[in-house]
């Protein structure tokens, strides 16, 4: 039974990424899309249907994914040998020149990750503490959501880190928003 399970979620996974990559273009993109999301749900509900809510959707997000970057980066990795890569050299050194340039570099990157790291780890926290006790709800409802909010807010933070241009935003929004939610906490 696992095994029927496990092939027709992958299967319909397949198949759904297939037709929505197939869309991009096509004459019938708005069918494709739709089959697409359709086969998706189908093994949300199949994953659902065999695990149960908490664990068939982390099976089925974590599947998906799997099966996205499998999808993906398949083709690039047939041409890539010792030696040899997918772009000329010169691409190469254009493109990544043009990346170093537009991000500032080795300072640059250490800045966003460190921002990406702690800095919106820590402003997660301040978030997360903050409706964990100051929200007018009773104590399990403020515990749970403070808690699950944590990790939402590092990732758009993460996120911001990695695509904002400039260094000063990439720094001050993540020590703005520990400030102002240290503030709340402490005031309220």
């Amino acid at each position: 039974m696992f095994a029927i399970a496990a092939t027709g979620i992958v299967g319909a996974q397949i198949l759904g990424i297939e037709a929505w990559s197939r869309a991009d273009g096509a004459e019938r993109a708005r069918l494709l899309f739709w089959i697409g999301l359709a086969l998706l749900i189908a093994s949300l509900a199949v994953a659902f249907a065999y695990w149960g809510a908490a664990l068939g959707l982390s099976i089925a997000l974590l599947s998906v994914s799997l099966v996205a970057y499998c999808y993906r980066f398949a083709p690039a990795l047939k041409n890539v040998g010792l030696g040899r890569s997918m772009i000329g050299k010169a691409a190469y050194r254009r493109r990544q020149t043009a990346t170093k340039a537009s991000r500032g570099g080795k300072l640059g990157l250490t800045m966003r990750l460190v921002s990406a790291g702690p800095l919106y780890l820590v402003a997660a926290l301040a978030v997360g503490a903050v409706l964990a006790t100051k929200l007018p709800w009773i104590e399990v409802n403020r515990l749970m959501f403070g808690g699950l909010v944590i990790p939402l807010v590092w990732a758009a933070g993460a996120l911001h880190a990695t695509a904002d241009l400039s260094i000063r935003r990439v720094l001050a929004v993540p020590t703005g928003l520990t400030a102002l939610f240290a503030g709340v906490y402490f005031v309220l």
